[in-house]
């Protein structure tokens, strides 16, 4: 299961020449107040200087994915409003408030960028890629396990096939030794894939970590950023919901590795297990 960033291109509508101060104030205020009540974010944009020039790109001509990469700006999501200038204030805002609130409101997207020119305005909004640190992997894997128990101890369906509610599993070690390895092997190859770059399958990895088992098993994922966003996507598949919810498992663990000059960016290993 692999999440990869998206992007939004907006077309072109008339706007004036507003500074950027301008810009940024009429965006929140959007944002926050004026758009309807059920799409509003109670978190303002913060201006971001890369994605200032960003949007600088934009107006030179270049698309939202290559401006972004030419500013050093790694978006997990984006969106792009490029505009022509114009000479009635009320009439833009109208405009945003009419066709771009669901962008404008996206509580993912919490950075801007604006650029202005003599005859443009570009306006990019993104949820800035922010993995997990390394030095978190302790923590997001026990994040991680409470939320597979969480989701074990309720029955659910699986696609078409129904599972009944099941104890909890354990971190292992030894398997974390497993996840690790397959997250580095994904990682550097730049691809979500069960066989390893030497062919492995998850049960040959699980026996050169040293874990001695009855059954074994694996999910992976790629661009996740949190235990929480890895599980639930685990959850909505029907496979990876199904290894969860087996009753044969009773052990686990989960790794994730970053490697940013890969397009997804972060990749996700768990391993599941019930030992001799």
């Amino acid at each position: 299961m692999t999440r990869l960033c998206f992007s939004i291109a907006l077309l072109f509508v008339v706007a004036p020449a507003y500074s950027r101060d301008d810009l940024l104030q009429l965006m929140n205020a959007l944002r926050v107040s004026e758009c309807p009540q059920h799409l509003r974010s109670d978190q303002p944009f913060n201006g971001n200087s890369k994605l200032n020039q960003a949007a600088r790109y934009v107006n030179d001509g270049r698309s939202m994915q290559e401006a972004l990469r030419r500013a050093d700006y790694r978006a997990d999501q984006s969106a792009v409003i490029h505009a022509t200038r114009g000479d009635n204030p009320a009439a833009f805002k109208r405009l945003l408030a009419k066709g771009y609130c669901a962008t404008l409101t996206d509580p993912r997207l919490v950075e801007i960028g604006i650029a202005t020119n003599r005859d443009e305005v570009a306006l990019i909004f993104a949820a800035p890629f922010a993995p997990p640190a390394p030095g978190d992997a302790t923590k997001v894997e026990r994040e991680a396990l409470r939320l597979v128990n969480e989701a074990r101890a309720k029955a659910r369906s699986c696609g078409g096939k129904r599972f009944a509610a099941v104890g909890p599993l354990t971190l292992n070690d030894t398997l974390h030794v497993a996840a690790v390895t397959h997250a580095k092997d994904m990682a550097a190859h730049g691809q979500v894939e069960h066989e390893g770059s030497d062919g492995s399958s998850p049960d040959e990895r699980a026996t050169r970590a040293g874990y001695r088992w009855q059954s074994v098993g694996e999910n992976i994922a790629g661009g996740q950023l949190t235990a929480q966003e890895v599980v639930a996507g685990w959850i909505a598949s029907p496979h990876h919901c199904a290894n969860i919810m087996d009753p044969d498992y009773t052990q686990m663990a989960v790794a994730y590795v970053i490697n940013t000059k890969q397009k997804i960016g972060i990749f996700w290993a768990q391993e599941f297990g019930r030992p001799r």
